[in-house]
């Protein structure tokens, strides 16, 4: 069937009753212009050049980079320097942008439903919708001042500089890596923090005591006064605008910045939102090609959750790196290239950054919460580091390294997603001078087999999301793999921003 892509496009009002016949088309379909979305669409580009690519968005901007969020809160990156790619990158390789606002999906006759009673078809779609804030809880009192604000897009960012010179004191809320990240921008420019945790320690759900001390210790002496098991149970204001916090102890904080930094859930209201069921538990499941429950369509980035082997269930990872994965993963599925497989977006989820000086590193299951079997912990603190092992018998089930230095967490990560045997190389791993990779490619040429035990994962159900692959000269991506030396987004970033800064260039992921 042959379809115009000036056709008008019809209203979906009139069109509700009967399927579209004739209406604006695209092979592919893309919902979100965030970096999945974007890498999706040049990663099915690069694959098929006569294909319709339509990415769909009511952002108001191009993709940008994300994590460099941080550095341009600081001032050490221009606005122009945000670009994930350089400007007319969509125009250059034929991808269309619709700025249009998508309210329902009709799967059985594959259109979307818009804003404005329109309708737009699709052969094939991908949701890449990502996430949005959880924001300060509805009911708290005074939260509509003037100098509440939540940071999560480019636009709150932008309110935050116009903000900060008139501002002082801070009060900054949430005990996850944002919150950390806005606390030290914050005293970046000698403004007075107050941080404020929930709970006792910072990340729970990842981090022990040792390791959550350390960051906070570092913190501290940056500057910061932070405040444990508190919360804000209201904002007071003056004449509209924030005079100050009140928190769950009775204290009175005065600050003219109140900062959300309470973490975020996907964006995946459109699977309700199908009128053939999408199977989603707060975000959309995926098997291993990003394939949704319903055919033809796909999700990519925050928005959608793949299997964790350890845990049987179903979770977001939502980093950059994991989003350009995807993203390069569903475009070539979609259109056909179901054989193209990167092996770390399966297995154990993964996760690199910086903290201030300081580099984090988690794989796996580090606090050893996923199984009911005996694990054992290993833990240093030499040369100035932390490093936790948990291991399972004789098998590596979560790692942790904090410290000045990062290692190589790719490699690390296949030693838990394959099951290989770690005592001989245990105390090297634990010290963090361990070259993983190398020992990963000599043992692969060698004695590899005889190394690999059962899997203490789920290993079949994880198979039956792979394909076979290509040969390495067939797969020549659009995004190429971070070398192992720079493996996350965030060291990639922190070492390319001086000379980025310099030349006043977009910067372009590797």
């Amino acid at each position: 069937m042959n379809h115009n892509p000036d056709t008008q496009i019809f209203s979906a009002r009139a069109l509700s009753h009967n399927p579209p016949t004739a209406l604006e088309w695209a092979d592919i379909v893309i919902i979100g212009n965030g970096i999945a979305g974007l890498t999706a669409a040049i990663e099915a580009r690069r694959y098929d050049a006569g294909q319709r690519v339509v990415i769909m968005t009511d952002q108001p901007h191009p993709t940008i980079n994300t994590p460099a969020l941080k550095q341009f809160s600081m001032n050490k990156l221009k606005r122009e320097q945000l670009l994930a790619y350089p400007p007319g990158t969509e125009q250059s390789l034929n991808i269309h942008v619709v700025y249009a606002h998508v309210e329902k999906i009709h799967a059985e006759s594959k259109y979307l439903e818009l804003a404005g009673n329109r309708a737009f078809g699709y052969g094939q779609l991908l949701i890449a919708t990502g996430s949005q804030p959880v924001g300060l809880p509805v009911e708290t009192p005074g939260q509509t001042f003037d100098g509440v604000i939540t940071l999560h897009r480019l636009k709150d960012y932008l309110d935050l500089q116009r903000r900060l010179p008139a501002v002082s004191d801070a009060v900054v809320v949430g005990g996850g890596i944002h919150a950390n990240e806005v606390v030290m921008s914050l005293l970046h420019w000698g403004i007075r923090v107050h941080w404020l945790i929930r709970g006792t320690k910072f990340l729970p759900d990842v981090l022990d005591d040792t390791a959550s001390e350390i960051v906070l210790a570092t913190v501290r002496r940056a500057g910061a006064i932070i405040h444990t098991e508190t919360e804000v149970t209201a904002i007071v204001g003056r004449i509209a605008a924030v005079a100050g916090v009140i928190t769950n102890a009775g204290e009175m904080i005065l600050s003219q910045l109140v900062v959300s930094c309470t973490g975020t859930c996907p964006a995946e209201g459109l699977a309700a939102q199908c009128t053939k069921p999408m199977i989603f538990d707060n975000c959309i499941l995926v098997d291993g090609q990003l394939r949704t429950s319903v055919q033809d369509i796909y999700a990519a980035g925050d928005v959608a959750a793949l299997l964790d082997p350890q845990t049987d269930e179903y979770k977001t990872r939502g980093q950059w790196y994991s989003a350009v994965t995807q993203g390069r993963v569903a475009g070539a599925a979609m259109v056909g290239h179901s054989e193209v497989v990167i092996e770390e977006l399966f297995g154990v989820p993964w996760h690199a950054t910086r903290l201030g000086k300081l580099s984090m590193l988690t794989v796996g299951d580090p606090l050893g919460l996923a199984t009911n079997k005996q694990v054992v912990f290993h833990t240093d603190l030499s040369g100035g580091s932390y490093r936790r092992l948990a291991t399972v018998e004789d098998r590596l089930v979560g790692y942790l390294s904090l410290g000045i230095t990062q290692p190589d967490g790719l490699s690390i990560k296949r030693f838990i997603d394959e099951g290989l045997s770690v005592p001989d190389v245990l105390k090297p791993l634990l010290k963090g001078k361990f070259d993983a990779h190398g020992y990963l490619t000599r043992t692969r040429t060698s004695t590899a087999k005889d190394m690999v035990k059962h899997s203490f994962f789920n290993i079949g159900r994880k198979k039956a999301f792979y394909r076979t692959k290509t040969s390495s000269l067939e797969l020549q991506p659009s995004i190429p793999m971070l070398p192992m030396e720079r493996q996350t987004d965030e060291i990639n970033l922190v070492m390319q921003m001086p000379q980025a800064t310099k030349e006043e260039v977009s910067y372009q992921p590797e």
